[in-house]
This record gives structure tokens, sequence and C-alpha cells, in this order.
């Protein structure tokens, strides 16, 4: 493309955001704050570490160096 198009292609962009971020925000408000999401992101459990106790053997084993 040409450096001219690629310029009124960003602007275009710019203002077509400018126009319509207060509707995007107020989705992304009503999506944030449904019962589905906040379920979903709640619910996730954390995987806790695993502790091994004793050492395994196939670490255990000393390299010949």
């Amino acid at each position: 493309m040409e450096p001219i198009t690629l310029c009124g292609l960003v602007i275009v962009a710019f203002g077509l955001w400018l126009e319509l971020e207060p509707s995007v925000m107020a989705v992304v408000k009503i999506i944030s704050k449904s019962k589905f999401i906040t379920e979903v992101v709640l619910n996730s459990t954390v995987q806790a570490p695993v502790y091994v106790r004793k050492m395994p053997v196939c670490v255990a084993k000393v390299s010949p160096h």
C-alpha cells in the first residue's frame, strides 16, 4: 500500500475508535459483570505446587564426570 493510503487508514481507524469507544467500553463493562464470566474467573483453581519429600532416584544419581 502507498504511504498516503496507510495514513488515511490510520486516521479513519482513530476516528472510528473515538466514535465507538464509549459503546465498546459499555459492552466490555456488561460482559465483565456477567455472572458467567465472574464464575469462570473466580472458580478457576490455582494449582498448588507439589512438594516432593524424597528426591526421585533418577535425580539422586550422581553423574560420573
